[in-house]
């Protein structure tokens, strides 16, 4: 499957939870999900800093009563939107936290932006998108391997 391919995938999930907005950070490691975000009828909101965009979702999560999505980059990028996801945790906010990883067989090597994504937010985020009951923060962390942009 193509990244492309993957990306269109985790975008129709997102919909079929009720997101129709999303806080977009830019980095290479994301580029799929942004085009596939991009050609999409969410709204779109890009930010610098994932805090901030973390915290611009959680708030628009809470003005209109449904999921709002954030998208960031791989490594430190994804620890950046703790705040928010504890935030959420704790008032039952749905927040998708969706985060671009780097390929299984980079963990573990000290490659550069490779931190251990998966479990990165505890017990602060569900990580089971089949079980998420939208009653706080969902992660979703999407590994794309090279060449990123391969359609």
């Amino acid at each position: 499957m193509s990244n492309l391919e993957i990306a269109r995938g985790v975008l129709e999930l997102v919909r079929s939870f009720g997101a129709r907005e999303c806080c977009v950070c830019a980095g290479s490691r994301n580029s799929p999900l942004i085009v596939a975000f991009a050609d999409s009828d969410l709204d779109l909101y890009s930010f610098f800093d994932e805090r901030s965009a973390a915290f611009f979702a959680l708030g628009r999560s809470k003005l209109r009563e449904r999921p709002v999505a954030v998208i960031t980059t791989s490594g430190t990028a994804v620890a950046e939107m703790l705040p928010a996801a504890v935030e959420a945790y704790y008032s039952g906010v749905p927040l998708i936290l969706i985060s671009a990883d780097r390929p299984d067989r980079y963990r573990g090597t000290g490659a550069p932006q490779s931190i251990e994504q998966e479990e990165i937010f505890g017990p602060y985020a569900a990580r089971d998108a089949a079980a998420w009951d939208r009653s706080g923060p969902l992660h979703l962390n999407v590994a794309f391997d090279e060449p990123l942009i391969d359609e």
